[in-house]
């Protein structure tokens, strides 16, 4: 290209080390950029994307203290600081197999190995630039989110069989599954492979069966293709997600964790993998998994307070399995992780995370009334902030205290959240369903006890069925129809003694703060008159002084 082309654009060299800096900038001279910025770290470059739009970035991966090249990357990703047209081109001394892994996932447009001269350098450029050029409506389309469009424009680069065919065949074929056309993307990727045995026309393949069902030969595809570079990693996610559906958790846990050790920048799959050592109920390894998702996290878009709210949760379900020693310990832990939230994060929009957190923590140290106690304090909500994990953890701790009504409203609020179709929301999923079957398995024990209460009442045994209504009110305290339940039998004559006294008040308590039908409300205030008429002790002080 002429170096007329390069003079009005605008060049971000990105690196730790000065010389270096200094070396490429001359590099870039010697081929007509004017425009020439330099930025020494990852905030330093994100702060100039946000007041330059830039034609080209040139990114060391390794920029020392601080985020590295992948994670200033995929925030410029995330943050849309990268224009359609806009090259990005990885700078690296590395030549190792996780630093080459995590880089095709990221998809830059070229990856250049130090040293490297000025010609070698101006090629990469100008080969990146031109692959953008040839397909910028296909690109302009994608950064506005237009799908039909660029699907179209992929349609038309194709039909000049240049150059950029086969990279918009690509783009192409990615967006019919993205769509959801599989049938259309199966049919596609047959047609590539007809013409060339491509591994990424083979992984599209592979796909597009999987959606369909076809998993057997799904599984066969993927497996020959986790043999090779640029399609290992995401062989080895699908053929992960493929032994979920087969149920096979133990082998989708081993194949993940390959694809995370060749490539551990990945949150998203880190979250996965340790989904899934607790699906397979290692809750060692979750809690191992969870801290180093902490520290990979810790400069990249995903630093989120969330991450130390996974891992203080797998410590206290690691500690129900460890003698009261080890416990002690682990809780200590789970305590100062929680504690330790405000000084990064804004700790106001986490307040019921942290508090259920805290009463998990105190149940686990066996202070159950504390933890009660504790937990009463925690709004039921439907907040929109509230995340999967936290729906779950909220969940696990209304019903580590027997408080089924409210562990089944956490759980019907996670089904209604998980809406993706990945990976980590079918591990999500999979979570949920367990939590709801602790509880369907413990709901069939209290339908009975249930049950005998009722014939109790309709026999006359009135005491007996206040004893066995507050046994199912044991484990849901937050359920107003069986503090009714309570209270009509205390109406009818019921014994009063230490414990119907302690379901009476507990009843009364909830039934006070909760949201009742008219009618409810109505039947609250006979039932509340006619207990009070019977036994006037068990009116409040000032209710007594005043009668």
């Amino acid at each position: 290209m002429d170096a007329s082309f390069f003079r009005c654009k605008q060049l971000l060299i990105v690196d730790d080390c000065a010389p270096v800096r200094a070396s490429i900038k001359g590099m870039a001279q010697q081929f007509g950029f004017e425009a020439i910025h330099l930025a020494r770290d990852a905030n330093e470059a994100i702060a100039k994307c946000y007041e330059i739009p830039f034609d080209f970035i040139l990114c060391d991966i390794n920029l020392g203290e601080g985020k590295d090249g992948y994670q200033l990357f995929e925030i410029l990703k995330q943050e849309q600081l990268l224009s359609p047209l806009c090259c990005f081109i990885v700078i690296s001394a590395e030549n190792q197999r996780q630093t080459v892994h995590g880089i095709i996932e990221l998809q830059p447009d070229d990856y250049l190995l130090k040293p490297f001269s000025s010609t070698l350098l101006e090629e990469r450029i100008v080969r990146a630039i031109k692959n953008r050029i040839g397909l910028r409506k296909v690109y302009y389309a994608l950064y506005e989110k237009d799908f039909a469009l660029a699907l179209s424009e992929c349609d038309s680069v194709i039909s000049q069989d240049n150059e950029h065919s086969i990279a918009a065949s690509r783009i192409k074929g990615e967006l019919l599954l993205k769509r959801q056309c599989y049938e259309e993307a199966e049919q596609f990727y047959q047609q590539q492979m007809a013409e060339k045995a491509i591994n990424w026309a083979r992984l599209g393949y592979s796909v597009a069966c999987f959606y369909q069902g076809r998993w057997e030969d799904t599984e066969l595809q993927l497996a020959d293709l986790t043999q090779f570079d640029e399609t290992k990693v995401e062989a080895l996610d699908w053929l992960s997600r493929l032994y979920i559906k087969y149920g096979r958790y133990d082998a989708a846990f081993n194949t993940l964790q390959q694809a995370v050790l060749l490539s551990p920048k990945n949150i998203v799959r880190q979250k996965t993998l340790a989904n899934l050592a607790s699906i397979t109920n290692d809750k060692a390894a979750c809690v191992r998994i969870c801290a180093r998702l902490v520290t990979e996290a810790r400069h990249s878009a995903h630093d989120t307070a969330d991450n130390y709210l996974s891992h203080a949760r797998s410590i206290i379900d690691q500690a129900y399995s460890v003698n009261i020693l080890e416990r002690a310990v682990s809780l200590g832990h789970a305590e100062r992780l929680v504690n330790a939230l405000p000084k990064r994060f804004d700790i106001k929009r986490y307040q019921r995370e942290t508090a259920l957190l805290k009463t998990r923590i105190t149940a686990a140290r066996g202070d159950l009334a504390e933890a009660r106690k504790m937990i009463q304090e925690v709004p039921l909500s439907r907040d929109d902030q509230v995340t999967t994990d936290s729906a779950l953890d909220a969940a696990k701790a209304y019903f580590e205290l027997g408080d089924l009504y409210a562990s089944q409203h956490y759980i019907e609020l996670m089904q209604s959240l998980l809406k993706e179709d990945d990976m980590l929301t079918e591990t999500q999923r999979i979570m949920k369903n367990i939590e709801q079957k602790r509880h369907d398995e413990l709901k069939v024990k209290i339908k009975q006890i249930n049950n005998e209460a009722t014939y109790a009442y309709q026999q006359g045994q009135y005491t007996r069925a206040v004893d066995l209504f507050g046994e199912t009110f044991d484990h849901m305290p937050t359920n107003p129809t069986l503090a009714l339940n309570i209270l009509q039998s205390m109406s009818k004559g019921a014994a009063l003694n230490e414990v119907s006294s302690r379901y009476f008040r507990a009843a009364v308590k909830l039934l006070s703060k909760s949201e009742l039908s008219d009618d409810n409300r109505n039947r609250f205030a006979k039932y509340l008159s006619t207990v009070f008429s019977l036994h006037p002790e068990l009116k409040p002080r000032s209710k007594q002084a005043e009668n």
